[in-house]
């Protein structure tokens, strides 16, 4: 029994941490020579025979004395509490408690029993920890701001020079000279560009950017953002393809402006990174609800993909491809340019959207850029694409045209949902030995572009033997490519590539209709590819850059040049600088918002006794109080976000014929 008490009373003496006993009324019955050290005492009896009390001796905070006291008299037992103490010196240390109570038979406390940790240098670096963490957070937030000024302070002249480069291509100028203003305007574009993914990169960064949640029409959105990029596309001679799975929903709950944001920075860096091939965007979904959750809102994650066949992406760049200013090509002689802040800001947006962003490349191959974004789902009676006439192509005949598999594919699988008898081939050859062979059909859809006989050729010589009520001929073409066609009454109509589903099945549900109106049908497909130049002006104010890409090829498509501003001051600078007609005004802006700028507007032509431009206001807010406030500042229409070109040409109509549009 002596050498077990020995040995108790030896790792006692040795312990590395402190060991105690006391009375609940807080004087020490036994400590350890460790617990002396630790409070800067010479030995154990030494720190005894100074402490009186516990709770006013040791304790920086007379509160945790009585914390310690209500977590063991609750518990038994603390565990883990830390707190500050006083050492001899009367400097202050940080500790961690374990202890116990100590009871007799009828279970009164005796003492307290436990072991004491110096965690001081633990909480110093702790400490260190978060004020670095406060300090980077601060520098952080002070970077943002910074360059959101900066980015406001150059975006301001430049689009002062875009503006007035539109005046110039307004005059008489030479060639050369058209030529260079174009370059001034095209890189002016391309450093607004730059700067408003800084803008955007700042807000990501600093916080300040929370996703909207307002219906929008998915279909529209992918749409919009295929209408952007198309010119593009056309100008590389690329198959610009998309496909939408059935049962994705129509109508859903989220952020349309970002999710269009992401797909026209992947499209375009796909079109960009590619030489020749094709850049095809695929959108399909799936269902994340709990069946057990009754009544909640259904979600639903969009999955996208954006396929090219462009250069590709080394494994080595693809590990740094999402980090900030990187990309994959950053030498000084890099052939495509670009922030390299693209990729960062769609994976963060993609991200604050409750999805990801993933990459699969291959030298040489090309590259697929999947994302997804979480959505509600907003309920409505199915609505698959349809016109007037769609139960008249039931069981027709359908002969598709094109060298693309992918879009053979695409047009096979939209033609069998439309109960479409479907047959494809892949070049001019092909078809026309399928009707030579006896093969008959409806209608055809022929490609613009095919190797060695194109879309025109093989019409010219289907004309030979079927005539065009026998045979209807669409044509799938560029912008470019149509106004290149000598003899248009080869083609019942022809669409702009990449057709649009709603429209193609209107196309052919009218051709199926009756054949007597195939000319009206002709232009079922798509607007004229030149609409003449309005000699009035437009300014375009709105402080999204992937809106005001929408709104500004929605008014170029109708024959006007559009100049872009991002707030009210740029507007307010804009009028003072040149002479504009129709102004289409976001009423949400920074800096100055579309009323306060149309008010201004006013009040600085009428000190004139002059009226001033049209002003069209553009907005999500659709309720009664929310137009007649626009009213009320001045505004002489109104259009609803999301807009469609329809929309957008209704105003340009009223707002040329002077009517007022007054409050409904």
């Amino acid at each position: 029994m002596t050498k077990l008490l020995e040995r108790y009373s030896s790792i006692v003496e040795n312990a590395v941490e402190g060991i105690f006993q006391s009375t609940p009324d807080g004087h020490y019955m036994l400590v350890n020579p460790a617990l002396a050290r630790m409070y800067g005492y010479a030995s154990a009896e030494e720190l005894m025979g100074s402490v009186r009390d516990i709770s006013k001796s040791i304790y920086v905070d007379d509160a945790m004395r009585l914390k310690f006291k209500q977590l063991i008299e609750r518990d038994g037992f603390v565990n883990g509490l830390e707190y500050q103490v006083y050492r001899k010196d009367g400097s202050i240390i940080w500790i961690s408690e374990q202890a116990r109570a100590v009871k007799d038979q009828d279970g009164k406390v005796t003492y307290y029993e436990g072991f004491i940790q110096d965690i001081t240098a633990r909480k110093l670096i702790e400490t260190e920890l978060v004020s670095a963490k406060e300090a980077a957070v601060a520098a952080s937030v002070a970077k943002s701001q910074f360059l959101a000024v900066m980015s406001h302070e150059i975006r301001t002249p430049m689009n002062g020079v875009i503006g007035m480069t539109s005046i110039l291509l307004d005059t008489q100028l030479t060639a050369d000279q058209r030529d260079c203003v174009e370059t001034i305007r095209q890189s002016g574009d391309a450093l607004l560009s730059v700067i408003n993914d800084i803008l955007d990169f700042s807000k990501i960064e600093s916080g300040r950017l929370t996703p909207e949640s307002e219906e929008f029409n998915v279909l529209e959105c992918v749409e919009g953002a295929l209408d952007i990029l198309a010119p593009k596309a056309d100008e590389k001679q690329l198959d610009f393809l998309y496909e939408i799975a059935a049962g994705v929903p129509p109508l859903a709950k989220g952020d349309e402006t970002r999710l269009r944001q992401i797909l026209v920075n992947l499209l375009g860096n796909a079109i960009k990174f590619t030489a020749k091939g094709e850049v095809v965007l695929t959108v399909g979904f799936q269902l994340l609800n709990d069946p057990a959750i009754e009544g909640a809102p259904e979600r639903v994650r969009l999955l996208f993909s954006v396929r090219d066949t462009g250069i590709g992406i080394s494994p080595d760049a693809q590990k740094h491809l999402f980090q900030s200013f990187s990309q994959a090509d950053a030498s000084t002689t890099r052939r495509y340019g670009g922030s390299g802040l693209g990729l960062v800001i769609s994976k963060r947006l993609a991200e604050l959207m409750q999805g990801e962003m993933s990459l699969e490349s291959t030298v040489g191959k090309g590259s697929i850029f999947r994302f997804s974004i979480v959505v509600e789902n907003v309920p409505i009676k199915p609505r698959p694409y349809h016109s007037s006439g769609y139960l008249s192509l039931v069981g027709k005949r359908l002969l598709i045209v094109d060298d693309n598999e992918t879009n053979r594919r695409i047009l096979l699988r939209l033609a069998q949902g439309w109960n479409l008898l479907a047959h494809a081939v892949e070049s001019g050859p092909a078809a026309l030995a399928l009707l030579d062979s006896g093969a008959r059909f409806d209608f055809a859809i022929l490609d613009m572009q095919m190797p060695d006989m194109d879309g025109v050729m093989l019409a010219e010589a289907i004309r030979q033997n079927f005539n065009a009520d026998v045979l209807p001929l669409v044509l799938l073409s560029s912008q470019g490519e149509r106004a290149h066609i000598a003899d248009r009454s080869l083609f019942a109509a022809s669409l702009i590539k990449p057709a649009k589903p709603a429209q193609l099945i209107d196309t052919l549900a009218k051709l199926s209709t009756t054949r007597a109106e195939k000319a009206a049908a002709g232009s079922g497909g798509n607007a004229p590819s030149g609409s003449p130049l309005h000699s009035e002006r437009v300014l375009l104010a709105d402080d999204n850059a992937i809106n005001q890409k929408v709104a500004v090829t929605m008014i170029s498509k109708l024959g006007y040049r559009a100049d872009p501003a991002a707030n009210g001051l740029e507007v307010l600078a804009a009028i003072k600088r040149q002479h504009y007609d129709f102004i289409f005004m976001d009423v949400q802006m920074p800096e100055m918002d579309g009323l306060e700028a149309t008010r201004q507007i006013r009040a600085h032509f009428a000190a004139q006794g002059k009226r001033g431009p049209w002003i069209i206001a553009l907005t999500a807010n659709a309720m009664q109080d929310d137009r007649d406030m626009c009213f009320t500042a001045g505004m002489d229409d109104y259009v609803t976000k999301p807009f469609k070109q329809p929309d957008i040409a209704g105003a340009l109509e009223r707002a040329r014929a002077g009517r007022f549009q007054t409050p409904a």
